[in-house]
């Protein structure tokens, strides 16, 4: 597939580098206002340094992958000697490849750390999702482990191996999906009761809001991937290019909208402007074991009618006679 700039399709050699950087430059973004979350914005409650590690590692992947994709661009179409062959810019596409796996197997790890969270720690509900997360991997490093320099015939695109390819994109969208369904269902057993839609905004606010804390987009992007895989159509660089961008932006994503929950209440009340929250649910590492993982979200909006509550009684409670 694309073995040189004439064959069909060859436009999306272009428009997928050009996606990727655009989305990288949107995920700096984001990391950058994660991290500060997770840090700095965090105090006075415990650094989670094991999800700060996690974050940073899948920035760094997805940088070096939009790094050596671009690297392969400008080597190939930018080349004053002719066009260079597969073998000769091989090491270039087995390792964007292998990065492209590894960063979906990350997220799906953060993916099924949040659903532990939500369903209480509970490790027999995330148990299968870790499995084929698992297998998954195995059968996504096959290609770019033990496909030969000499299977490497387009200067563009790594080789495909078909049948470990459609196992790992297979594996990934039923980890995602399985996860996302799971995290889906509790939030909203948990927050039905006090869930309160009076508009439409609010509808969307909360559809928006539940779609980010679920990481849905991840389920999307693999999806496209495995139908452009399964019609080895040319489009599948551009689906590529976006998901690896996606596989670090949604559980960003993800993360700012629970590290906006964790914030102190002077910081976080700018954050009541957004609209009802969907609902709150914290990465537990808390050096209190009894920390309570869940939180109803409409506390912001609860404090209100305790406020008047507390007002009425002051006014029917009678005054304190002055002291002679």
């Amino acid at each position: 597939m694309l073995e040189d700039v004439t064959a069909a399709g060859a436009y999306v050699l272009i428009v997928s580098d050009s996606l990727e950087i655009v989305l990288f430059g949107i995920y700096t973004i984001f990391f950058t206002f994660a991290l500060m979350l997770l840090t700095l914005y965090r105090k006075p409650l415990p650094v989670d340094w094991t999800m700060v590690a996690a974050l940073c590692t899948l920035f760094c992947i997805c940088m070096t992958h939009c790094s050596l994709v671009t690297t392969d661009r400008y080597s190939t179409l930018g080349s004053r000697d002719g066009l260079p062959t597969g073998a000769e810019m091989s090491g270039l596409l087995r390792g964007a490849d292998a990065l492209l796996r590894f960063a979906s197997f990350l997220s799906q790890l953060v993916m099924i750390h949040r659903c532990w969270a939500v369903w209480d720690r509970a490790w027999s509900v995330v148990c299968v999702p870790a499995i084929m997360s698992c297998a998954s991997f195995v059968c996504a490093m096959h290609g770019p482990v033990r496909l030969p320099i000499t299977e490497f015939r387009s200067p563009f695109v790594a080789p495909r191996d078909l049948p470990f390819d459609m196992a790992f994109c297979a594996l990934s969208l039923t980890v995602y999906t399985t996860t996302t369904t799971l995290i889906l269902y509790r939030l909203r057993r948990i927050s039905a009761p006090a869930r309160d839609v009076q508009s439409m905004e609010d509808l969307i606010f909360s559809l928006g809001k539940s779609v980010i804390e679920a990481g849905a987009l991840l389920v999307v992007a693999q999806f496209a991937m495995l139908i452009f895989l399964l019609l080895e159509h040319p489009v599948l660089l551009i689906i590529e290019s976006v998901a690896t961008q996606l596989y670090g932006i949604a559980p960003t994503l993800m993360i700012i909208r629970l590290g906006i929950s964790l914030l102190p209440e002077g910081r976080a009340r700018w954050s009541s402007s957004f609209g009802p929250e969907f609902s709150s649910i914290l990465f537990g590492t808390t050096c209190d074991s009894s920390h309570n993982d869940i939180e109803l979200a409409d506390s912001a909006r609860a404090s209100p009618a305790r406020n008047s509550l507390s007002s009425t009684r002051n006014r029917h409670r009678p005054s304190p006679r002055p002291q002679p």
